[in-house]
C-alpha cells in the first residue's frame, strides 16, 4: 500500500515544484531580465612585416570576440537600474583574459528616460568611440584605423584610457534629443597614474552623423596624455562615406592622424575601402616620420547573426617611419608592412 502512496504522491511533489520554481521565475521575470550574448569571430592571417612573414589562426578580423550579460529593472516612473559585464574571449586556444575576467566592460547604471544615464565602473572612454564609429573597419583586423592610430605608433601603450579606463564615472544624454548624443566621463587614478577627463558631443540626423571629443589623462612623471578628434559619416543610397581627424599629444610629442573611409552595399554584401594616414611630430624623431594605410575587403552576410569576411592591407613608411599591422613583428625605418586575412564571425 504504501508504495503505491509514493507512486501517486511523487508526481504531486514534482508538479508542485515546477509550480513553485515557474512562479518564482515568472517573478523575477517580472521585475528584471538578464540577457546572455556574446561574439566569435575567428580566421585565417598572413602577415608580412618587412622581410618577416607569419601565418597563423586569427581572432577578432572583424569583430571583437566576446562573452557577457546584460540586465535592466524597471524601477517604475521613467527609472531603470542596469548592469553591464562583459570579457574577451580567444577563439583560437579557447581562452579568455586571465588578467581581467570582465575587462571589456564592467558597469552598474541608473538610467532615466528624461535624465539620461548614470554609469559606473571599467568603460569604454568618450574619445575611443569615434575612433571605432568612424572608420570603415573599426578597431579590428589588418584593416583597423587601430594600426596606426592608438597613442602612438599604433600602440596604445602610452596611457591606460585609449580605450577604457577603470574607476569611472560616466554620463549619457538621454537618446530623445533630437539626434543630439553626448557623453561624459570621470576616473580616478587612486593613488596612481590614470585619472581621467573626458567629454564627447555627436549629432545624429537621417544619414548624417558627427561628433567631436576630447580627453586628458595623468600619465607617469606629471605628464598629460591628450587626444581630441572629430569625426562624421554621411550615407548617400547604398554607399556611406567616413572621415576622421584624430590627434594624440604628450609631451614632446604629437601624432595627428587623417582617415577615410567607404562602405557600398551589394545584395547581401559590403564593399569596404579605408586610407589612414599618421605623422608624428614635435619629438625627437627628426625627418618625415609618416606612414599610410591602404585597405580593402568584402563582408558577406549570411544571416543577421553570421558573416563571412576577407580583408587584405598594406602599410608604407616614409623613410623614418616604422608603423605596422599589429600582430607581426617590428619593422625596420622605412620597411612596409601587408596584411590578408579571411574568417567568419557569428554573434549569439
Amino acid at each position: 500500500m504504501s508504495k503505491d502512496l509514493s507512486l501517486l504522491t511523487r508526481p504531486v511533489t514534482s508538479s508542485l515544484l515546477a509550480a513553485l520554481l515557474l512562479g518564482l521565475g515568472g517573478l523575477a521575470q517580472a521585475q528584471s531580465s538578464v540577457t546572455v550574448f556574446g561574439i566569435v569571430d575567428a580566421g585565417v592571417q598572413y602577415l608580412k612585416n618587412g622581410d618577416k612573414t607569419l601565418h597563423l589562426l586569427s581572432t577578432d578580423g572583424q569583430q571583437s570576440s566576446r562573452f557577457g550579460l546584460r540586465g535592466v529593472e524597471e524601477l517604475g516612473g521613467g527609472l531603470k537600474a542596469g548592469f553591464h559585464l562583459e570579457g574577451a574571449l580567444n577563439p583560437d586556444t579557447g581562452t579568455a583574459d586571465s588578467n581581467r575576467f570582465w575587462g571589456r566592460r564592467a558597469t552598474v547604471s541608473l538610467i532615466s528616460d528624461a535624465a539620461g544615464e548614470v554609469r559606473l565602473g571599467r568603460d569604454f572612454t568618450p574619445t575611443f568611440w569615434s575612433i571605432s564609429r568612424f572608420n570603415v573597419f573599426g578597431t579590428n583586423g589588418v584593416g583597423g584605423a587601430n594600426n596606426l592610430i592608438y597613442g602612438f605608433d599604433g600602440s596604445s601603450s602610452s596611457a591606460k584610457t585609449i580605450v577604457r579606463s577603470d574607476n569611472s564615472v560616466g554620463y549619457f544624454l538621454p537618446e530623445k534629443l533630437g539626434g543630439v548624443y553626448g557623453q561624459a566621463m570621470v576616473a580616478a587614478g587612486e593613488g596612481s597614474d590614470g585619472k581621467y577627463l573626458g567629454l564627447r558631443l555627436g549629432y545624429a540626423t537621417g544619414p548624417f552623423d558627427v561628433a567631436v571629443a576630447l580627453s586628458e589623462t595623468d600619465n607617469p612623471g606629471g605628464k598629460k596624455f591628450k587626444v581630441y578628434n572629430l569625426g562624421a559619416s554621411y550615407k548617400i543610397g547604398d554607399a556611406q562615406l567616413m572621415g576622421l581627424y584624430h590627434v594624440s599629444k604628450e609631451g614632446a610629442r604629437e601624432q595627428a592622424n587623417y582617415v577615410l573611409g567607404a562602405i557600398y552595399k551589394i545584395g547581401a554584401g559590403q564593399l569596404r575601402a579605408s586610407y589612414v594616414h599618421s605623422e608624428n611630430s614635435g619629438d625627437l624623431k627628426k625627418g618625415d616620420y609618416s606612414g599610410n594605410l591602404f585597405a580593402v575587403g568584402y563582408r558577406h552576410n549570411l544571416s543577421k547573426r553570421t558573416s563571412l569576411y576577407s580583408t587584405i592591407s598594406r602599410v608604407d613608411n616614409s623613410d623614418k617611419g616604422s608603423f605596422v599591422i599589429r600582430g607581426g613583428s617590428a619593422v625596420q625605418a622605412g620597411q612596409s608592412s601587408t596584411g590578408f586575412e579571411a574568417g567568419i564571425t557569428h554573434s549569439f
